[in-house]
């Protein structure tokens, strides 16, 4: 099941590798702001790439709808949330002013 949230990438980390127990690994995570609907700023913290937006596929900064996975990390097993797709957030239409 796909959850979905707004947020604000500030900044996308560097891409980390290694090898653990014989398995090559590969993680990038990205410095993000959670946005509430209204466009308050709710939390701040560290969301983890999907392996598809990776390395020259990362995103750029900006306000997106991101949508998440759970999935368990390569490295701790640790299952969280995983960003897996990123659609730019449009700003709020303006109420149209009566003539």
């Amino acid at each position: 099941m796909a959850m979905t949230s707004i947020i604000q990438i500030l900044k996308v980390n560097e891409k980390r590798t290694g090898t653990k127990n014989g398995r090559d690994w590969a993680m990038q995570d990205a410095e993000c702001a959670l946005l509430a609907d209204s466009g308050e700023l709710e939390q701040v913290g560290v969301l983890q790439l999907g392996k598809e937006m990776m390395g020259d596929n990362a995103p750029k900064p900006g306000t997106y709808t991101a949508v998440f996975a759970l999935r368990a990390g390569m490295q701790d097993r640790k299952i969280g949330p995983v960003i897996t797709a990123l659609n730019p957030y449009g700003a709020v239409k303006p109420a149209k002013v009566a003539a």
